[in-house]
């Protein structure tokens, strides 16, 4: 029986998974198992989810709330898992601005997601994509989504990858802000991600992970250190994915509960 089930809950979440899963080789997840659940589209039925829970170490509910299927199910998958004494760590999407009802009834329904969870990591799309949109020179909005969703998605598998190893153990806290960032020297892509973390006026606590590529140096890793404990005065732990990209860091945030 696999280790980690990925269970994508509602459009959004099916749609940035299944991308992936179409557009990478299969070879290279970096989950055992991933479920889909929406109402577009979906690789499995409520009954065979509460099948493939059963056996699981880690159960990962992903949805981006605010839709009724991904919030509601999300919400249901928690429970499932919990009922099966699995771990739970949820990742939660936040919408953009833009999509005011939607973002409204993800931060209403955010704080009882979290106190269900064992580990909750919430990323905020519109600080994401504030970051982000540097990048898309050509400002071809489709594609940028497009990138968006499969950076979304690659931080949520590197995060999946980690929990083979020592996870409960490096994310001691129940809640944790967290953002990709892609920069040509992992110190920049670092700081101005933790400038963009969410949660600004929430007293941050003294937990901070960055997860940084395989390949990078220990010079580039003290760096970013550095530079961290001398502008905030916390020092984060540095852990490697098991991908060499060194352009792209996910900075992790623990922030205080609701």
């Amino acid at each position: 029986m696999g280790d980690v089930l990925v269970v994508a809950c509602g459009g959004a979440a099916a749609n940035i998974v299944d991308d992936y899963l179409e557009n990478f080789d299969p070879d290279h997840l970096m989950f055992d198992d991933v479920a889909l659940i929406s109402r577009g589209k979906a690789t499995a039925t409520w009954q065979e989810v509460v099948k493939k829970v059963k056996g699981y170490r880690v159960v990962v509910p992903f949805a981006v709330l605010g839709g009724e299927t991904g919030t509601d199910m999300i919400k249901d998958v928690i429970m499932l898992a919990r009922d099966n004494r699995c771990k739970v760590v949820s990742v939660f999407g936040i919408p953009m601005a833009f999509e005011e009802i939607r973002r409204d009834r993800a931060l209403k329904n955010l704080s009882g997601l979290v106190a269900l969870s064992d580990v909750s990591l919430v990323l905020d799309m519109q600080k994401f994509v504030d970051l982000n949109l540097g990048i898309n020179q050509n400002r071809d909005w489709v594609q940028f989504l497009k990138m968006s969703d499969r950076m979304v998605m690659f931080a949520v598998m590197s995060l999946v990858r980690y929990m083979d190893g020592p996870f409960f153990t490096t994310f001691t806290n129940s809640l944790y802000a967290f953002v990709i960032h892609n920069e040509m020297f992992p110190v920049d892509a670092a700081m101005k991600g933790w400038e963009s973390l969410w949660f600004d006026r929430n007293p941050q606590l003294d937990d901070a992970v960055i997860m940084v590529g395989a390949s990078t140096s220990s010079a580039e890793m003290d760096d970013i250190r550095d530079n961290i404990v001398r502008k905030y005065g916390t020092l984060p732990q540095i852990v490697k994915r098991s991908d060499p990209d060194d352009s792209k860091v996910i900075v992790l945030k623990a922030v205080r509960s609701f």
